[in-house]
């Protein structure tokens, strides 16, 4: 008995191990993100030359928040990108069609056609920027300032606070923090 708890305490530690990653935080410092996008190529931020940074938006096809906020993200990023923050959205589940498969990358590919997506979506491989960034829901947006050395985490959490589509959000979170970059 002692050997099986101790070899599932070993398994545990080792597991534990295995998925511990750093988590970031707002005024941290995040290296890059390199994931493949719905296009079938790598799109890492670092590459990306014109950009001041980025408003990430955490997104799955299937979540009627992330549904109803579809239009509000094309216009953050119509709006922000001739200004040097393009959205990229990133779909938590995109690498696993057995698991998730109303939310893994050939729903990402078919939502971004259909919706005429003008930024590029990217599938999470194995959570790692959903963990590293503690997204816990969906819509989420993470606000990055480019710097010589990564992105500085300037904001996370909500678009604004409306998730009704048919209502005028009164805060625009988002926007109040790309609008203090520029």
């Amino acid at each position: 008995m002692r050997k099986i708890i101790a070899t599932l305490f070993l398994l545990a530690t080792v597991a534990t191990t295995l998925h511990a990653q750093q988590v970031y935080k707002v005024g941290q410092i995040l290296p890059n993100i390199s994931l493949l996008s719905t296009k079938g190529t790598v799109y890492d931020l670092k590459a990306q030359k014109g950009p001041k940074g980025f408003v990430v938006v955490f997104m799955t096809p299937t979540c009627d928040h992330c549904i109803a906020y579809e239009s509000r993200i094309m216009a953050l990023d119509k709006k922000y990108k001739t200004k040097g923050y393009p959205v990229v959205a990133i779909g938590p589940y995109g690498d696993d069609p057995v698991k998730y498969p109303l939310d893994a990358m050939p729903e990402m590919k078919k939502l971004a056609a259909s919706k005429g997506f003008t930024f590029p979506y990217l599938s999470d491989q194995g959570f790692k920027y959903t963990w590293m960034l503690n997204i816990t829901l969906t819509p989420t947006a993470v606000v990055l300032q480019k710097k010589a050395n990564g992105f500085l985490i300037k904001y996370i959490g909500r678009i604004d606070d409306e998730p009704n589509a048919k209502k005028v959000p009164k805060n625009k979170f988002v926007e109040q923090e790309v609008d203090k970059l520029l």
